[in-house]
């Protein structure tokens, strides 16, 4: 099932044929005459569009007649994409292509072209008529349903996981209610599926909240929020009975009359209404009630939410993985039948795992379930999409559809569009952006700019929870993910055009597919022929892919996809011609490629040119400046590039240019960017070429407002020896340097400046949030940083003139550092002393502490009581000390004795953190009888690196009871695991054990690891088997052996690992021999597991040379 999303294509082509690129053409003849005919066509066609789109989940016949226009409009797209690019290619203007060059023969071609698209649109429009399609149908017009009429009625008993929400809002309203005394209102906000409703319930129908009100009412309210219908079912559901009234006036009195000081609660639930002025007509009546009355509202919209609450809306989260397994458990397994069916047990986590929380989901699944026993029709449910699960799937669905049927025709085009990428991905919101824009997908409204506009839309879907897990980095980086459940909406609509390899998937791809994205997997037996594919609009094979992507001819490949708009394929055709790729408006590389082929700089419709991670890049195209379209030039990690081409500064579309490298020559200069308006991240070096302080400041870093972040670098490949011989005036042109006070990060590098810039000393961005000082070997002096309101993070690296930290880092304040969470100083060699500070708040809020390779002399720090995280190394034992001793409620620590001055860790040191749940130690001689562990009652991760002379694991290990993840790398003395075996690490989820070169078996009291989900052993050459007792790992799920050549076979216990789905094995011959399907000795053994990757030895090691070959050419100094 999917949507055919033609009523966006229809208007982005009504736009081009009215577009001004047209009339300037001058067109006569046929030609003119089929393009007048198409717009009344499509004119005609649009009229009717809402109202077949709405029509076509009840129809297969519409369904199939709007595929065929959708197939046709993308014909004619074509057609008039192709004309448009040759425009800009051959000019300013468009008449260019009828001078007398060869004008007779593009006019042939293009009336052809056009007059087959018109003939077949005609008789397109000409079915439209037996379908009787209503004209001007709205178009998130939806259909009222009654099953999606709610009351308030609950069965409390089955609802699991959601007290915890209902008792904060009852509270919240008991508490308003003899608090408060105008009329509160609270919403509950979430996507579809996740209870809204029945927290609402719950809530109306808790004994407190009904002792507390007068009168109670429950309205469904759904799609239509009209008014005077609202207000009758309230008069209705008060006066228990119907109402005659039919005007809004007297119905509103008669409300009026029955609230007026009464306190009263009313749910309006499923509110999808965005007008103001309704809510506001609808709460006159409301204000006449008694002190403490309250609505509450449950929305999918965060829009609505923030409109209509008067308190901070509570946003619903997903059911927890305990309460989403005891919900299926109430429904699948409620009658017993499958109680003690271990198999069916194993199979429902999985399927619960697929709901992700959603209670809809959840239930849905357990009702399919409840009346099948047997174990295929588990797994088969287990592994159908969500759209083949009898009635119940196709319920799910249609819950969730709601919210998307709600959104404006260009916006459901921009949501469906994510199904290319496979479930969980993390996408970043200028990556969506960018391919929008390059598919067309985001329509021009007026003067707004198109980045702008497809901001507003992302937002838009945000509200509207199509978009999860929002995160944005201080450089202004946004990312989100979609729930598994909208990923399975988005998917049904376009899932015919959207194609997502994912890992273990065969690779069928359908001939309607326009989108295809290549995800990662270990398969080496993969091969996708590119030569073979559809005629795409995208192609995105993904960063990590390990597919092998055959292509025996790269060039005649390009020339057939030729209307191909996004391209992002790492390196795989660094060495084509893109000429023939004119509509091409995404291009993204990635890899080993240090030069770029020159004919990207014909590409004149490229909007944006994506290089993140060419670490080796040196060169970008000569021609650069001729992409005048180019609005993202992504260059975050080309830390190799020497030099920009000439004249970057023309680009003045250019929203985002995430490095510039400053150059000595015409066209290069740091004056490039005069005149651009740049956003997001700037990374700016080789400013040891900038001449002096005017160059400096043409610039104008300080009007680019929208910059986040920003890096200013002396260093540069090309001018580390004159970096130290400028005329003594870098703080002139750092000064020069001044960004807008709206930055919110900056990091200066290499600067030979004795003082910070004014603009750093008086503070002139109160806005920072993140401040990184590295390698400024020549201060001696902080800037007043404690001043600064916002500052969470701060990171010192480098600084070796540095002796003292003294008041006026404070800022000579009694508070100083008021939101400082992260805090790092490490390479500053020359510190001795860090002034305390007496009297005042200091660091009120530091979480996090980094202190590495500081001078011996330093032996005391401010205290820090409020500190979480700690990462010492290199540290005097005096200094250590004290630190262990102040921070007692720590929580992660992490000691590292690369730096010499300690090698022994003095005893009972941490004796005082019981609190402590992540430890890990590096490089220091540990061994069996430390007392390091004994008092760690909380510890749920410890990781032991380096410590060459532990020969067993300390004595303390057993009692963690609470440990969930141990790592053992590089103990080159360890010989076996504890001495008194490893009984009480009964939480142990995770064991990771590398680098242990002496260790030659493993503990037979590996069997009391009951909880052990994951084993992971890599690189012990002496270790030639596991034990047997490994049978009792019945929680074990994924098992990885690597690079282990002397392990001889698997022991027989591993077939009863019922649990266990992924086995890897890797750089093992003797276990790859006898692991293989046909006769392998041990097949049988493994041949349960779902997952088995077994590369053979001679295949990783041909792709590592692969990888090392193409390597070798880059020049010494990008080495790290």
């Amino acid at each position: 099932m999917a949507d055919a999303l033609v009523s966006a294509l229809v208007s982005t082509i009504l736009n081009n044929l009215n577009s001004l690129f047209l009339e300037e053409v001058g067109l006569a003849g046929s030609l003119k005459t089929d393009l007048e005919s198409l717009q009344r066509t499509f004119t005609t066609i649009q009229a009717v569009l809402h109202d077949a789109e709405q029509k076509q989940w009840k129809s297969d016949a519409i369904k199939i007649w709007l595929r065929n226009l959708q197939q046709a409009a993308y014909d004619l797209e074509d057609v008039l994409d192709d004309f448009q690019s040759q425009a800009r290619g051959s000019g300013s203007k468009v008449s260019t292509l009828f001078s007398l060059q060869n004008p007779l023969l593009f006019r042939s071609i293009m009336a052809r072209r056009v007059k087959a698209a018109r003939e077949k649109l005609d008789a397109i429009a000409e079915e439209r008529i037996k379908f009787h399609l209503e004209v001007g149908v709205e178009e998130a017009e939806i259909e009222r349903n009654d099953e999606r009429e709610t009351s308030s009625l609950v069965n409390e008993s089955e609802v699991i996981g959601r007290a915890d929400e209902k008792g904060e809002i009852v509270s919240m309203i008991l508490s308003n209610a003899t608090h408060h005394d105008g009329l509160s209102v609270y919403a509950i906000c979430g996507m579809g599926g996740l209870g809204k409703t029945t927290i609402a319930q719950l809530v109306y129908n808790d004994q407190n909240v009904a002792k507390a009100f007068d009168l109670t009412v429950w309205v469904c309210v759904s799609d239509d929020f009209d008014v005077k219908r609202l207000t009758k079912a309230i008069v209705e559901s008060i006066e228990e009975k119907s109402c005659n009234i039919q005007d809004l006036d007297p119905l509103q009195r008669r409300l009026v009359k029955q609230l007026v000081g009464k306190r009263f609660l009313i749910v309006l639930d499923d509110v999808w209404n965005e007008s103001r002025d309704k809510w506001d007509r609808l709460t006159q009546a409301l204000q006449s009630g008694g002190r403490g009355s309250a609505v509450i509202v449950t929305t999918r919209h965060e829009k609505v939410a923030h409109m209509m609450a008067t308190v901070p809306f509570h946003r619903l989260g997903c059911l927890s993985d305990d309460d989403s397994w005891s919900l299926f458990k109430q429904r699948a397994l409620g009658m017993g039948t499958n109680e003690g069916n271990a198999n069916l047990k194993t199979i429902g986590r999985q399927i619960v795992q697929r709901c992700r929380g959603v209670p809809l989901a959840i239930k849905a699944m357990g009702s399919i379930l409840s009346s099948k026993s047997q174990k295929s029709e588990w797994l088969n449910v287990r592994d159908s999409e969500i759209w083949d699960l009898e009635d119940e799937g196709s319920r799910i669905l249609a819950v969730l559809r709601l919210s998307y049927e709600h959104l404006p025709s260009y916006m459901r085009q921009c949501f469906s569009f994510c199904s290319i990428y496979p479930k969980d991905h993390v996408m970043e919101k200028d990556e969506l952006i960018g391919l929008w824009m390059s598919n067309g997908f985001i329509p021009c409204r007026g003067q707004l700019d198109l980045h702008d506009m497809g901001s507003e839309i992302f937002s838009e879907l945000t509200r509207r929870s199509f978009f999860q897990e929002i995160n944005e980095d201080f450089d202004g980086t946004v990312t989100c993910k979609m729930h598994d459940l909208i990923h399975d909406v988005a998917t049904s609509i376009k899932g015919y055009e959207c194609c997502a390899i994912e890992p273990g998937e065969r690779l069928k791809i359908p001939k309607t597919a326009r989108h295809l994205f290549v995800h990662n997997s270990s398969s080496s037996t993969n091969v996708i022929d590119l030569s073979k594919l559809p005629p795409l609009r995208s192609l995105i094979l993904d960063s990590n892919s390990l597919f092998h992507c055959r292509v025996s001819n790269p060039s005649n490949f390009i020339s057939n996809q030729k209307h191909l708009k996004v391209l992002d394929c790492g390196d795989r055709f660094i060495n084509v011609a893109f000429k023939s790729l004119k509509h091409l408006r995404y291009l993204r590389f990635y890899g080993p490629c240090v030069a770029l082929p020159e004919s990207i700089s014909s590409l004149h419709n490229l909007q944006t040119l994506n290089l993140q991670r060419c670490e080796f890049l040196q060169m970008l195209p000569n021609g650069l400046k001729k992409l005048k379209n180019l609005k993202y030039l992504d260059l975050r990690g080309c830390d190799g590039l020497i030099s920009m081409p000439v004249g970057l500064g023309e680009l003045t579309s250019l929203r985002k240019l995430s490095r510039f490298v400053v150059g000595k020559d015409k066209g290069v200069g740091i004056d490039e960017l005069k005149e651009l308006a740049l956003e997001g991240e700037l990374s700016i070096t080789g400013l040891c070429n900038v001449n002096n302080p005017t160059e400096a400041k043409n610039a104008n870093l300080i009007e680019k407002k929208n910059l986040r972040s920003l890096e200013l670098s002396s260093h540069n490949w090309d001018c580390e020896s004159s970096c130290h011989q400028q005329d003594g005036n870098d703080e002139e042109i750092l000064d020069a340097l001044q960004p807008h006070p709206s930055l919110k990060k900056l990091c200066i590098t290499y600067y030979q400046g004795v003082r910070f810039p004014n603009w750093m000393m008086d503070l002139l961005l109160p806005n920072l949030v993140e401040i990184e000082l590295v390698d400024c070997g020549r201060s001696d002096q902080l800037p007043p940083l404690g001043k600064l309101r916002f500052l969470k993070v701060l990171n010192i690296r480098g600084m070796d003139g540095l002796k003292c930290i003294d008041s006026s880092f404070y800022g000579d304040m009694e508070s100083s550092f008021p939101s400082l969470e992260v805090l790092t100083i490490e390479r500053a060699g020359c510190l001795e002393e860090w002034t305390t500070m007496n009297g005042g708040e200091h660091f009120p809020l530091l979480s996090s502490l980094t202190i590495s390779g500081c001078c011996s002399k330093l032996v005391k720090l401010p205290m820090l009581q409020s500190l979480k995280e700690l990462v010492v190394s290199g540290v005097n034992v005096t200094l250590l000390k004290s630190l262990m001793m102040n921070a007692t409620d720590l929580t992660s620590l992490r000691l590292s004795g690369y730096g010499e001055p300690i090698m022994d860790l003095p005893a009972g040191l941490l004796r005082n953190h019981k609190q402590l749940e992540t430890l890990r130690i590096d490089g220091f001689s540990l061994n069996s009888s430390s007392d390091l562990l004994d008092n760690l009652s909380s510890l749920k991760r410890l990781e032991l690196w380096d410590c060459s002379e532990l020969e067993s694991l300390p004595k303390g290990i057993q009692n963690l009871r609470c440990l969930e993840s141990l790592s053992l790398d590089r103990c080159g003395s360890l010989v076996s695991l504890a001495v008194n075996g490893l009984q009480g690490l009964s939480s142990l989820s995770s064991l990771y054990i590398a680098d242990c070169r002496k260790l030659s078996s493993l503990t037979e009291s590996i069997q009391h690891l009951s909880s052990l989900r994951r084993l992971r052993i890599r690189h012990c050459e002496r270790l030639s088997g596991l034990p047997n007792e490994i049978q009792h790992l019945t929680s074990l799920s994924q098992l990885s052996i690597e690079f282990c050549p002397n392990m001889l076979s698997l022991p027989q216990g591993v077939r009863s690992l019922t649990a266990l789905q992924t086995l890897n094995i890797v750089g093992c011959p003797h276990l790859e021999r006898r692991c293989k399907k046909e006769g392998g000795e041990d097949w049988p053994i493994i041949a349960h597991i779902p997952n088995i990757q077994i590369p053979s030895f001679s295949e990783f090691n041909g792709r590592h040379a692969d990888w090392t070959c193409s390597l070798s050419g880059m020049k010494a100094r990008f080495c790290p």
